[in-house]
């Protein structure tokens, strides 16, 4: 049986992660606060484990507020984490979740070589962990996650937040948007294809498919029945995953876009 360190352990992903897999893999919760080194050293020396997930991370919006917690967060404590790692005669494969918001905007679907410009601190220092990693450490492989949805997601993903926002009749201002939603069962099987297969290197783990956020802030407003307040700002930007190189690397499995019958929250 694999043995499975993961950090981050109650975030989103790192819950659906656990409930999968928790009979296929034996799963090693750090629990502990992530900027607490000292208890990860101790964990790290109570267990042994060939894979390690870096669930642990700041969001987006928490980044906006809290700058200097973000960047002790998500990414003094990747470095820490990775040179404590390096110490090791056999290292873990280091699993590490970043972000399409490493890209900027693109009409055509994002590869992996593709110009990676961050526009807000969120993804400059998911950026700035994946290029410690990559001059730092061997056994590694990053996942460039897309837009996640799901059952029992919290506020600070796009389709609770604008839920609350219309139930609240708080204005929605978006640009004319496109993004790449993928449900979260897919996520999870992907991390699960990764871990399987022994993958190394830098993938996109998205839909590949198109969806257009005021269409979908529409949907979501028909399913509550509750007409939105929206503001669309003359801006287009487009974030859609190029997956030709997952395909590649074996993963065959169907991956669901977000659409009227799919489309799910709280």
């Amino acid at each position: 049986m694999k043995i499975v360190a993961i950090n981050g352990f109650n975030s989103y992903i790192g819950k659906n992660f656990r409930h999968k897999y928790n009979k296929k893999y034996k799963i090693l919760h750090y629990k502990e606060n992530i900027n607490n080194f000292s208890k990860f050293k101790l964990f790290t020396k109570q267990n042994k484990f060939n894979y390690f997930i870096h669930f642990a991370s700041l969001s987006r919006s928490e980044c906006e507020t809290k700058k200097v917690l973000c960047k002790k967060t998500n990414y003094l404590s990747l470095k820490k984490i990775i040179k404590h790692f390096n110490n090791y005669k056999i290292k873990p494969k280091f699993i590490f979740l970043s972000s399409s918001h490493v890209y900027n905007n693109s009409n055509i679907k994002l590869k992996e070589t593709h110009k990676k410009k961050p526009d807000n601190l969120y993804g400059k220092l998911k950026l700035d962990s994946e290029n410690y990693i990559k001059n730092n450490y061997e056994n590694y492989c990053i996942l460039r996650i897309f837009n996640v949805y799901g059952n029992n997601q919290p506020e600070n993903f796009f389709i609770p937040d604008v839920e609350k926002k219309i139930k609240n009749n708080k204005i929605i201002k978006l640009n004319k948007s496109i993004r790449d939603f993928i449900h979260i069962n897919d996520v999870i099987k992907i991390i699960g294809f990764v871990i399987n297969k022994n993958l190394y290197d830098v993938f996109n783990v998205g839909s590949g498919k198109s969806t257009n956020l005021s269409s979908l802030v529409k949907v979501i407003s028909k399913k509550i029945k509750i007409k939105p307040i929206i503001i669309i700002k003359n801006r287009s930007d487009k974030l859609v995953a190029n997956i030709e190189k997952l395909r590649s690397a074996g993963y065959k499995n169907k991956i669901s876009s977000i659409n009227k019958k799919t489309y799910t929250s709280k």
